[in-house]
């Protein structure tokens, strides 16, 4: 199997050599524990563009060989970009861009990393098509891409040959994931096992913080983010923000989600939540004085709009990310 792995110009180094390090110590170790061979041969090569001419650099040498229009990949990776040069990379970027589309027609599978799918989405190949990026630039990519359906809470999103992976150190899970894809199932189980890379179920949202949403020009609306954020711990309605901002029910709602992507209670909602993460983070107070703390008495509901923003329960977060969480890895 064929695999390039794009090098360009502000291309993260880990997630560029770190999946080729993978496949690589897949094939060293597989037959040591397994007893048998890997059925899968991977040729891993780095692939670079300057001045239009392309080239590639197999995995373990340092002649670098020009690549011609005859050959083609089985599978492409476009490794994250330093997030700050974004726009940068998809504007300069235009040569890789047309190549990724011509590979795909020739049958090449794509699978973009973190931010790297901005890459992708640039060759127009996810248009009406599922996918997910860094949660923190889901915004920008809406912005940017409105055509691709943006599943920004998945880690990994599968569309048939084209894949794409949500965090820029997540490409270690992304990786055991095409393994999957290509060797089966047992191979990616002792792939995970050998390299002690856990196989993720987990969505995105477990790793999310929630950004405030003051980036807008609407002062009402500020000062009424301001109240919820300084009362989150009591009962607050609707009818009550409205009076604070002096304008209708309606009206507070459609200005408020038009400023920040939220409605009113939506906004209270993960702002209690963000709050009762840190708590359960950093604090010894026990699951239910969290609840109280954050403005919720019935804790029914406050583990079901838990688990609805986190992806996991208010015990399941203490244990993963606690101040005990550490100690029980020594």
């Amino acid at each position: 199997m064929q695999i390039g792995i794009l090098n360009y110009n502000y291309a993260v180094p880990t997630s560029v050599s770190g999946p080729a390090d993978i496949f690589a110590a897949l094939m060293r170790t597989y037959p040591v524990v397994s007893g048998r061979e890997l059925e899968a041969d991977f040729k891993i090569d780095f692939v670079t563009e300057k001045k239009g001419v392309f080239r590639k650099q197999p995995w373990g040498e340092k002649v670098q060989r020009e690549i011609t229009k005859n050959d083609t990949y089985d599978l492409i990776i476009i490794p994250a970009m330093f997030s700050n040069k974004i726009e940068e990379v998809v504007q300069k970027e235009q040569k890789i861009i047309e190549w990724l589309k011509r590979q795909h027609k020739a049958n090449a599978e794509l699978a973009s990393i973190c931010v790297g799918s901005f890459l992708l989405a640039a060759t127009g190949l996810l248009d009406g098509k599922k996918a997910t990026t860094n949660w923190m630039f889901a915004g920008l990519f809406r912005q940017k891409y409105p055509r691709v359906m943006l599943e920004d809470d998945k880690i990994i999103v599968d569309q048939g040959k084209i894949y794409s992976c949500g965090g820029a150190f997540s490409f270690t899970t992304f990786i055991i994931y095409l393994i999957e894809k290509y060797c089966g199932h047992e191979v990616a189980i002792t792939a995970s096992k050998i390299l002690m890379i856990n196989m993720h179920q987990q969505p995105q949202t477990s790793f999310s913080i929630f950004q405030f949403q003051k980036n807008h020009a609407d002062d009402e609306i500020t000062r009424v983010q301001q109240y919820m954020e300084a009362n989150y711990d009591k009962t607050i309605t609707v009818a009550e923000m409205a009076g604070i901002s002096n304008m209708s029910t309606r009206n507070l709602i459609r200005r408020f989600e038009q400023a920040t992507g939220n409605t009113p209670l939506e906004y209270l909602q993960r702002f209690r939540i963000e709050n009762a993460k840190k708590m359960l983070e950093d604090k010894h107070y026990g699951i239910e004085q969290i609840a109280m703390k954050c403005g919720y008495e019935d804790m029914s509901f406050f583990r079901k709009v838990f688990k609805r923003h986190v992806g996991m329960t208010p015990r399941e977060y203490k244990d993963k990310y606690g101040r005990g969480a550490l100690k029980t890895l020594q």
